[in-house]
């Protein structure tokens, strides 16, 4: 994480805080950060960052609480650093918390018509972000799904295409990664009958509408255990629709369509 707060704080400070330099005695003051309403992310990011500058950290909450508009966290030091390191300092409460709370409300409204499913991220992340970005799902109540593409078979649409069949991908993934979760896409309810009769570990409803998901899950509940995944197409305003018969529900906007929480930093 160190590295990657570096590269960060090099990218804002450039040659220097030319403002601050040339109107700020470099002495000793505290500030606060408010904001909110939201869930917390973040924070012990800012926390690393503020001791790789030499400022003091001082806060109640931790990553996964929920916040009203209040005081997030007190800050002693240096002006200078204290001033250079404000907007990073922001960026990043402001938008992995906006991560976290977004999960946060769609993981409340899914759970209150089922309370087994499970809300996942995607690889849907900002290059050299998705680790943390990841980490706010889960600290707003959701999982991931695979980190990285050798964390799990996936067999979508586009290898389907290029091996041929269904019945053959599943053969030749389970001969190669035995020990690995496999699961196949699906784009209509032939396709997701045939992939739980070839012994696929998850079968995912991509772009289905409620109707047909609900549909194709009676089915599929009827002939095997298999673990069930809905996909695309899934909003805030559509998800209980999914979720009251699914095991997962998977989506990108997640992590690309959050809006940021609103943070302030303030000397006093």
């Amino acid at each position: 994480m160190q590295d990657k707060l570096d590269e960060w704080f090099a990218e804002d400070f450039g040659k220097g805080d030319f403002t601050t330099l040339a109107v700020v005695d470099n002495k000793v003051c505290e500030a606060k950060v408010t904001g909110g309403p939201g869930v917390l992310s973040g924070l012990e990011i800012c926390k690393t960052l503020l001791m790789q500058h030499g400022i003091e950290f001082n806060s109640e909450y931790s990553d996964g609480d929920t916040i009203v508009s209040t005081l997030i966290f007190s800050l002693k030091g240096k002006s200078y650093d204290i001033m250079a390191t404000e907007r990073l300092l922001l960026n990043i409460l402001s938008h992995f918390s906006g991560i976290s709370t977004h999960t946060n409300n769609i993981v409340k409204i899914a759970k209150a018509v089922n309370p087994n499913v499970e809300i996942l991220a995607t690889r849907k992340t900002l290059p050299g972000l998705r680790a943390f970005e990841k980490e706010a799902v889960v600290h707003g109540g959701g999982q991931t799904h695979r980190m990285r593409l050798d964390d799990a078979i996936l067999i979508k649409d586009n290898h389907l295409k290029l091996s041929g069949s269904i019945k053959k991908s599943i053969a030749l993934s389970r001969a190669k990664y035995p020990s690995l979760m496999l699961e196949v896409e699906a784009d209509n309810e032939e396709q997701a009958l045939e992939i739980a009769d070839c012994g696929a570990d998850r079968v995912m409803l991509d772009n289905f509408t409620p109707s047909e998901a609900a549909k194709t899950i009676k089915k599929l509940r009827q002939i095997s255990d298999i673990e069930i995944e809905v996909s695309g197409g899934v909003t805030i305003e559509n998800i209980v629709d999914y979720a009251k018969n699914t095991d997962y529900i998977s989506l990108g906007s997640l992590t690309m369509s959050s809006l940021p929480v609103d943070f302030s930093l303030h000397v006093v």
